[in-house]
């Protein structure tokens, strides 16, 4: 009998409330004013790096506002913000957006499991290894 599969959806929520726990407020702002919810903002787009989706140094929460600038108008301010602050995880990252993982429903029972108990560093860990960063 085939398992029902699980959806990237419920994946991605999973992992948009567990930014959203874990920061609680617009972490990246240019010099604008805040203004809308709250929202996980990527710094490299999913569909463009699709091995980053699940990875929590490249996830921030950032308020409607900012979110639409990073993606649309300030993208190299959001670049800098991140050499600047997180270095190492750029440097990560840069490595990563060549990789291509593969979301078995494994893995994605486990991404939800990690996110839902809020050990967004173990499910850094976890993708790093699947790359043997």
């Amino acid at each position: 009998m085939r398992k029902n599969k699980i959806p990237l959806g419920k994946v991605q929520k999973a992992f948009n409330d567990a930014i959203k726990r874990r920061d609680c407020r617009c972490m990246v702002q240019d010099f604008d004013f805040c203004e809308g919810q709250l929202e996980c903002s990527h710094f490299y787009t999913v569909g463009a790096n699709p091995t980053l989706r699940f990875y929590p140094p490249n996830a921030y929460t950032q308020c409607q506002r900012h979110h639409w600038n990073h993606h649309n108008k300030k993208w190299q301010f959001y670049e800098m913000f991140l050499v600047a602050e997180h270095q190492q995880d750029w440097l990560k990252m840069q490595r990563l957006r060549h990789c291509i993982i593969k979301y078995t429903d494994e893995l994605k029972a486990e991404i939800i499991k990690l996110c839902n108990e809020d050990r967004l560093d173990e499910l850094t860990q976890r993708i790093e290894q699947e790359f043997g960063l």
